[in-house]
């Protein structure tokens, strides 16, 4: 039996520090891609259960030398850390903390959790856990926990920050001093204080009227974006002020607090100021400062980034991306990033064009369409080892099971993706000549109110390059005539005339 394809868009990927490789979370394994050709490098393959998070390990310099330096952390739903060299590719170290790890961010992430002169240093994690102690109760028990984890002594730290219903993903910021997650209309937000502060860490709310979809940190300033389910961006600046002072100025033991307006602040949060922003029609997926923090890139099941300039909140949109978008992901290069989308698909981006340079291809994920049509929409090209199978967008992706990747993609009807758009047209019928030369598709515009159900059938002829199909021949509602068409091993059209007998 050959199977192939896995998701590769369940997770946000991560940069090598030269920007060679992308490094992607696939099922068990993590699946290293180059960025210059798109394909398959190697894979890091070790663990138990789903990987759930990978971070490169960043250059301490802008030297050559340093930028060939490959070590990453994963982590997985099997319990389990670990430390990797993805160019050899080879297992350094092992961390059992035997709990599921859903999300994890390392504050430190540049350091080794091996010291000078062999000496170990401590390495710290913050990971977002399950309790498998505690029983699934339809959520009624707080199954989620933010803990501490000690890298370098492979041991958890005993207290928990905060539990939660179901494990959280977790956002840092670039310095790595923040982090935080979001649980309905509430984000909790942690400052890591330096060693031998009388804090280790210290933790506020903020609070917003819809629940939250997502994170970000400003890379310079204490600036906090959040996305929430209605598509509003709010922008928090001076978060944390109060709290996470080190010079407190008390009185008997009781800060004193700043009684000054604070505009579109929230009660008692802790924030100089809170703005909002809307474009989007639907839940924000995307956040992200640029590198230099001047701009908020945002997205969502649009399928568009909206660029907003921080200072004045002015924005403009960028071209669509085709499908609604994930993850946005930035390399040590500032003229590169990746987008993960809802298609499977992770595009390589030039910035801050975000013109679309590579793409690496998944196998397209399942959709619905109505259940009479269900089963009939994927075909087999013996002799190449390819699937064809319908996409969403109204096309054929042309997947080699050989190979695992995506060989091409052909549009069978012109489709400009829209959300929460409704299917109008199904690919019922997909067929291929056994030698794969010729394929034959049939789609049916849905009726409306009644009206419609036009069918259409076309004809395609093999091109140059695998995969490749030109469309040579279009017949709208077929079956009007008394004609009968089928397909023989060549695909040559053979008529039967049928007479005045239509059945």
């Amino acid at each position: 039996m050959i199977t192939g394809g896995e998701s590769l868009v369940t997770q946000p990927p991560s940069f090598s520090n030269d920007g060679k490789k992308l490094l992607v979370c696939t099922g068990n394994t993590v699946s290293i891609y180059s960025t210059t050709t798109g394909l398959l490098v190697t894979e890091l393959e070790g663990h138990k259960a789903d990987v759930t998070c990978v971070l490169v390990v960043p250059s301490s310099s802008n030297s050559s030398a340093s930028k060939i330096l490959c070590y990453c952390w994963t982590s997985s739903l099997d319990g389990t850390i670990r430390y990797w060299d993805f160019s050899a590719p080879e297992l350094i170290r092992k961390v059992d903390i035997r709990l599921p790890v859903y999300s994890m961010v390392i504050p430190d992430l540049g350091a080794t959790p091996i010291g000078n002169n062999g000496k170990q240093s401590d390495l710290f994690a913050f990971v977002s856990v399950q309790d498998k102690n505690k029983a699934d109760d339809g959520g009624k028990n707080f199954l989620g926990q933010i803990r501490k984890c000690n890298l370098t002594k492979s041991s958890l730290v005993h207290a928990v920050l905060t539990e939660t219903r179901d494990p959280n993903f977790i956002t840092i910021s670039a310095s790595g001093e923040y982090f935080g997650i979001h649980i309905k209309r509430k984000i909790l937000v942690w400052k890591i204080f330096a060693k031998g502060a009388k804090h280790d860490v210290k933790k506020i709310k903020l609070h917003h009227t819809k629940s939250f979809s997502v994170l970000a940190f400003h890379p310079n300033e204490r600036i906090l974006a959040a996305g929430d389910v209605s598509g509003r961006i709010l922008i928090w600046r001076g978060f944390g002020n109060k709290s996470f002072s080190e010079n407190e100025v008390t009185t008997k033991g009781i800060v004193v607090k700043n009684e000054e307006e604070r505009p579109g602040v929230r009660g008692d949060d802790d924030a100089e100021s809170c703005s909002t922003w809307h474009w989007h029609s639907n839940e924000v997926k995307v956040l992200s400062f640029s590198s230099d923090g001047s701009y908020l890139y945002s997205g969502g099941s649009e399928g568009v980034f909206v660029v907003w300039q921080l200072e004045t909140g002015k924005k403009r949109t960028l071209p669509r991306i085709g499908a609604p978008l994930r993850y946005f992901t930035a390399s040590q290069d500032p003229s590169l990033s990746s987008v993960s989308c809802a298609n499977n698909r992770i595009h390589l981006l030039k910035m801050p064009s975000m013109e679309i340079m590579k793409s690496i291809s998944g196998i397209e994920l399942p959709y619905s369409f109505p259940e009479i049509y269900q089963g009939y929409g994927f075909a087999f090209d013996h002799t190449a080892g390819l699937v064809a199978l319908r996409t969403e967008s109204y096309g054929l992706q042309f997947y080699s099971l050989f190979d695992n990747r995506e060989v091409s993609q052909i549009q069978v009807c012109e489709r400009n993706h829209q959300p929460n758009e409704e299917v109008t047209l199904v690919l019922t019928l997909t067929a291929l000549s056994m030698d794969g030369s010729k394929l034959s598709t049939a789609e049916v515009k849905l009726p409306e109110e009644g009206i419609g159900g036009l069918v259409c059938l076309k004809f395609w002829d093999c091109g140059s390059r695998t995969g490749e199909f030109i469309l040579s021949t279009v017949i709208y509602e077929p079956h009007r005539f008394p004609l009968l068409l089928s397909l023989n091993k060549n695909i040559d059209f053979l008529k039967h005339h049928l007479g005045t007998n239509t059945e």
